[in-house]
């Protein structure tokens, strides 16, 4: 019989209670029971303490019977089995997952069931995502299949393949939710309004229909009407709009007649089954043009040459009023779309209300389009909205985007006409130093030089140029006014002049105003 090793230890199988002797390297690790091949951890509950015995007492028959080593080689010898254990699993495969691992796995699989959830319910184009392109909305998509994925794989470290395969399962359908609810994926406000401006086909009227019935669709005779009284050098226009509600009508005819820039001899006639002829008189925009501005209204189905005809399928949602509780929330997410939305709109209310929420609101996203909108806007706005368009270009432009200059063209035409500019317009234009502005700006500070005083002075040093002259000519509330903006902007050069004009004149007033303006320049000069 072999040495017995006093280092071993004494197990028993709970299922069997065959004993056994292991080594003390497997206490705390599970094995497998010989005789019945049930596994249990070797622990206190499994390890066998042997009784300690007297002389005299009787042993209790239950217990096995170890005899001694015999002493002689007469001895018979009992043969000894040597258990044969497999080799033990890893711990890690009877241990319990940790919570963190659970919580890792819940939250995972919470972010792609949002996401899925957020995908289907919001896909509308009035929903929580609506005007998010379908390209964006994969994005969202990949990026919550990427992570849940993630992290359902780690939360299940026993049954990975299992795991992967439902995470898989639930990354495709995120994915491909996208591809299937594609209504509102289009740009709030219209696909095609921030996009490069393509011309709707243009047929013959032969290739269509008869002239006759089209003639009777459209009820023509206005039409035939206004072309005899324009003559030769008279232009008409009309617009046959399919599908128009009457409750915007009235919106449409006049976002028609602001972009045409047509006479007031022009006319809208309600037809039948919501159907609308406009007719426009002496329009500044060709066919062609005036098709492309009705993409904002709907679809444009084809112009018609020989009959001076556009014809429109009206889309009404479009003009849908949203909530003003979202258009004015700046937490909300779809702030700076929604406004986006009211810009590419035709109400004009609507657009400078737009403006001037834009206006209080920082340029965090959309920059570019709400820029790029606000510029189409400059080409057909009265004074309102050129003054609602300059305060917000103000926050909005960084003065290399074409701003300034469509603002200093815009600005220009209205002066021009109207002699008049709203101070917004000359801020703006005063901020970016636009050289145009001066001489505007120093006309209307003539009028109203107090009025003027502060753009002059956000205006710069160029500034300084054209006011030196007034220093000595003018009223003395011209000449102080001068004197004070360049105290504030003027330079060596503008003190000077300002010495020179504190020489040449007698008036206690005049003098303390160029002394001053004189001792702010010295003090902002080394």
């Amino acid at each position: 019989m072999p040495e017995e090793d006093f280092h071993q230890i004494q197990i028993r199988c709970p299922k069997c209670t065959q004993r056994f002797r292991v080594g003390p390297e497997l206490k705390g690790r599970m094995v497998e029971c010989g005789a019945c091949e049930f596994r249990f951890r070797v622990d206190d509950e499994a390890q066998v303490k042997n009784r300690k015995f007297y002389p005299g007492e009787k042993r209790d028959p239950t217990l096995n019977r170890y005899s001694r080593q015999p002493h002689t080689e007469f001895a018979a010898s009992t043969p000894l089995v040597a258990a044969h254990y497999s080799e033990a699993p890893d711990v890690e495969r009877f241990e319990p997952t940790p919570i963190g691992k659970i919580i890792v796995g819940i939250v995972g699989g919470g972010v792609m069931a949002v996401t899925l959830l957020v995908l289907i319910t919001g896909a509308s184009q009035h929903g929580l995502l609506g005007g998010v392109t379908t390209d964006r909305r994969l994005v969202i998509a990949g990026f919550a299949a990427v992570v849940g994925t993630m992290m359902i794989i780690y939360a299940n470290p026993r049954a990975r393949g299992k795991a992967t395969f439902f995470a898989l399962l639930g990354a495709l359908a995120l994915v491909s939710t996208p591809m299937f609810l594609t209504e509102g994926s289009k740009k709030l406000g219209g696909g095609n309004q921030n996009a490069a401006p393509v011309a709707p086909p243009t047929v013959t009227v032969d290739g269509r229909k008869k002239i006759s019935d089209l003639k009777v669709e459209v009820g023509y005779a206005p039409m035939e009407t206004a072309l005899l009284q324009a003559g030769q050098g008279g232009r008409v226009v009309g617009l046959w709009l399919k599908g128009l509600r009457e409750s915007n009508a009235e919106m449409v005819f006049a976002y028609l007649m602001r972009v045409s820039q047509a006479t007031e001899q022009s006319h809208l006639y309600p037809r039948m089954n919501q159907n609308s002829l406009i007719v426009l008189i002496n329009p500044k925009l060709s066919l062609e043009e005036l098709a492309i501005q009705c993409a904002r209204i709907g679809e444009v189905n084809e112009t018609l040459p020989e009959l001076h005809l556009i014809e429109v399928k009206v889309e009404n949602e479009r003009f849908a009023e949203q909530s003003l509780a979202k258009l004015s929330d700046k937490e909300d997410g779809a702030f700076y779309q929604l406004n986006l939305r009211e810009l590419q709109g035709i109400d004009i209310r609507r657009i400078n209300d737009a403006l001037m929420r834009l206006a209080l609101a920082e340029p965090v996203q959309s920059r570019d389009d709400i820029i790029k909108r606000m510029i189409e806007l400059l080409e057909m706005s009265d004074r309102e909205m050129l003054a609602n368009i300059c305060k917000a270009m103000i926050v909005w432009s960084d003065g290399k985007d074409g701003a300034p200059e469509a603002a200093m063209k815009a600005s220009a035409a209205h002066f021009a006409s109207a002699k008049d500019l709203p101070i917004e317009a000359a801020t703006f234009l005063a901020k970016w130093q636009q050289p145009d502005i001066y001489p505007i700006l120093e006309q209307l500070w003539l009028k109203e030089p107090t009025n003027w005083e502060e753009v002059y002075m956000k205006s710069g040093a160029p500034a300084e140029a054209g006011l030196v002259k007034h220093l000595t000519e003018g009223s003395n509330r011209q000449r102080m006014s001068a004197a004070r903006i360049i105290g504030r902007v003027g330079g060596k050069s503008g003190a000077e002049a300002l010495q020179r004009a504190l020489e040449s004149t007698t008036d206690l007033e005049l003098q303390t105003s160029f002394t001053n303006a004189i001792d702010a320049i010295r003090q902002r000069q080394p």
